[in-house]
């Protein structure tokens, strides 16, 4: 396939798929109800290494969405479908400075305006290469006091409060500062790689556009969630030095604690909480620290592969910020 010769500004969704049968239809109805924008609009999905009918689901898609397609990637792992994905967006469409690429989850929701408060804050704000929306967890659908509290713990802990602004379930990234980027396969760091990768110093989240996502049902999906999270920092660390990805994600307990006593805003915040997710908020640190005991023991007994791949451009950080990665 050629290259468009277009000269409409484009928007192109990449949206990595690993069984979300359940999910995808909603996120790409969402993704295509987006209003007041001035790019034509592009969704690619991933699907990798599916064994659910999410392939049956978008070829289904694809009879309502003409702007829609997908790429197969039998190999499992978030970096492999990006890489696809990449691959597949460079071959199609043009990438250039004034097209945006937006890495979405599949099972997030965008709102009315948020694709479009993502393309115009880029387009204002030239020193910008990257910006987040914010992210909003859906509440358990059950009506377990166990599941809400469970819900507490981790969307409105101190880990939760500490590194709100630095999820990227819905990153908008000028389309030509991806151009040629391309992610290890090994990793397992999901997010975390793709913000280091893109330059967590060029990346900020919008004010006012919102991701709606899916909690964890139950305490599996979230121990099983966050020691992926935090097995990924520690792979962070063996590529770049361990204080600039402390600094730029703070995820120890004690910095969460010393956020937390450190901000106003937040304590007011917490004394408002309801009564179960304050309980949630003070059972969060110990359970935090033996997440992070069970993430470093499966990081240490696990073979680390050194990263040889491509790498990785390199943007300038902003004066308020740290010297780059070495």
């Amino acid at each position: 396939m050629s290259t468009p010769n277009s000269s409409q500004n484009e928007v192109v969704v990449l949206m990595p798929a690993h069984n979300e049968a359940q999910t995808i239809a909603a996120s790409i109805q969402a993704v295509n109800s987006s209003e007041n924008l001035n790019h034509s609009l592009h969704t690619i999905v991933g699907v990798n290494a599916c064994t659910d009918n999410t392939v049956e689901v978008l070829e289904a898609l694809k009879t309502k969405h003409k702007s829609l397609e997908y790429v197969m990637e039998a190999v499992p792992g978030k970096p492999r479908a990006l890489n696809a994905l990449l691959d597949r967006a460079e071959m199609t469409h043009r990438m250039g400075s004034e097209d945006v690429v937006l890495f979405l989850d599949a099972n997030a929701q965008v709102q009315e305006n948020t694709i479009s408060d993502l393309a115009i804050m880029l387009k204002h704000d030239k020193s910008l290469n990257a910006v987040s929306a914010n992210e909003l967890s859906l509440p358990p659908q059950s009506d377990s006091i166990l599941s809400h509290l469970l819900f507490g713990v981790s969307e409105l802990s101190l880990s939760s409060l500490a590194l709100r602004d630095r999820k990227s379930s819905c990153m908008a990234v000028r389309a030509s500062k991806v151009k040629g980027v391309r992610f290890p396969e090994h990793v397992m760091a999901d997010d975390l790689w793709l913000s280091m990768y893109l330059g967590m110093d060029s990346v900020e989240t919008h004010p006012d556009a919102f991701v709606t996502v899916q909690s964890p049902k139950n305490f599996l999906e979230f121990a099983g969630k966050s020691v992926k999270h935090m097995v990924g920092l520690y792979q962070l660390e063996e590529f770049f030095p361990a204080h600039e990805v402390r600094e730029h994600l703070p995820t120890g307990t004690h910095e969460h604690v010393e956020a937390f006593l450190r901000e106003p805003e937040l304590q007011n915040e917490f004394v408002r909480l309801p009564g179960v997710y304050q309980l949630s908020s003070a059972l969060a640190l110990p359970i935090h620290a033996a997440l992070k005991t069970i993430a470093w023991v499966a990081y240490r007994l696990s073979p680390q592969p050194k990263n040889h791949s491509t790498p990785i451009p390199r943007h300038a950080p902003s004066p308020a910020h740290s010297p780059a990665r070495a």
